[in-house]
């Protein structure tokens, strides 16, 4: 486990220990997982220290030109979502 993999479980837990609502923080892991997946895959990024406005600038550029149901962090549910047909 890289380095910014923990710093997002530790954002994560910091959010249930707020007492966010389960979903809400579902939604933080699953966004913050394909961030962090584009950017280990385009720029070889282990620590949140390494992250540039220009990442971010480019992730949701990619994101807009994808469309966000093209994007998934495990390509197992892409077999069972079918975000193709969204």
């Amino acid at each position: 486990m890289e380095k910014i993999d923990m710093e997002v479980d530790d954002f994560l837990s910091y959010c249930d220990y707020k007492g966010l609502a389960t979903k809400t923080i579902r939604s933080y892991d699953q966004t913050l997982k394909l961030f962090l997946q584009y950017l280990k895959d385009e720029y070889n990024i282990k620590n949140s220290n390494q992250v540039t406005e220009l990442h971010i600038k480019n992730y949701i550029a990619n994101v807009k030109e994808k469309c966000k149901y093209t994007v998934v962090s495990d390509i197992h549910s892409k077999k069972q979502n079918i975000p193709e047909h969204r």
